[in-house]
Parts: C-alpha cells; structure tokens; sequence
C-alpha cells in the first residue's frame, strides 16, 4: 500500500512539474530583425517589382510567415508552398504498377504555371548565436547573428555563393 501511495505522489509531482510546449518560436523578436535584414539584402541582390519568388516553407513557419508578409511589402510577387517531407512507402517491390492508358493524345495539355525564383531558408537559434541560410534559385545567401542580453545584432557580413 505504502508503495503505491508513493507512486502515486511521484506520478502526482510530476505532472505538476511538467512545462506545456508551447508552439511557435520564443525567438519572434529576433526573427523580426532577422527577417527585415534578409529582405533588405534580398532587395540590394534581386529588385522588387520584377523579381517573382516561390517560398518553400519550412520550420520554423512563423518566419516564413513574417519573411512572406515582408517581401510582400517591399514589392516582391510571392508564391508559397509547404516543404514535403517524403516518406518511403514500406513495401516497393510487392507494388503492381497498372500500364498506361493508350488513348493520351486526346487530354489537353496542361501549361504549368509560371513560378518564380525558388527561395528556401534554414533559421538556427541557439543560446548566443543566430543563423540565416537563404537559398535562392542556386545562390546561398547566409548571416549570423549574436544575441546579447535579449538584443541582437550582426556577427559579420552576408556571404554570397553562386
């Protein structure tokens, strides 16, 4: 009896230590920062008004959120689509694949879309240190940052690689 009575209050102050996870980014005024100086480099690289990007968005999504509002108000024609994880289906080679049909040539054929630039970042938060990787078209633009008692601010310039 006693032994479960002690389990019970383990399991008890347990769950009252437990911290919710929240969701979203602790970091939001850092990625604020973070995301106006991307875009302000974007404009210096690629100018508004005639350049059209294709943002995949990845985690963390409240940066590709505030990354897409502001290229948008600098002047930028964006279009956005979830990044896709892939995942291997587990049985490949029981798969029966079914012959394609022969009477193709009556379909229309459909003219994809026009897509702009493809433009991919990767945000890194540690403890003292932030990093933007954007990746444009084939180009990777990059930055870090240093985060001192709750302000942030750049540890050198953008690098550029074609």
């Amino acid at each position: 009896m006693r032994f479960l009575f002690a389990a019970f209050l383990c399991a008890c102050l347990g769950a009252c230590a437990f911290q919710p996870l929240t969701k979203g980014s602790p970091f939001v005024a850092l990625d604020e920062k973070i995301a106006s100086d991307t875009v302000n480099q974007l404009a210096r690289l690629y100018p508004p008004a005639r350049t059209q990007f294709s943002l995949v968005v990845s985690e963390p999504k409240s940066f590709g959120a505030l990354l897409a509002d502001r290229l948008r108000a600098k002047g930028y024609a964006l279009s956005e689509k979830e990044e896709k994880t892939r995942i291997m289906p587990p049985d490949t080679f029981g798969a029966v694949f079914s012959p394609k049909p022969a009477d193709e040539g009556n379909k229309p054929i459909k003219t994809p879309a026009p897509e702009g630039i493809e433009l991919r970042y990767v945000l890194n938060h540690s403890a003292d240190l932030s990093r933007i990787t954007m990746v444009v078209g084939h180009a990777v633009l990059a930055r870090a940052y240093l985060v001192e008692n709750g302000a942030i601010a750049p540890a050198g310039a953008w690098t550029f690689k074609e």
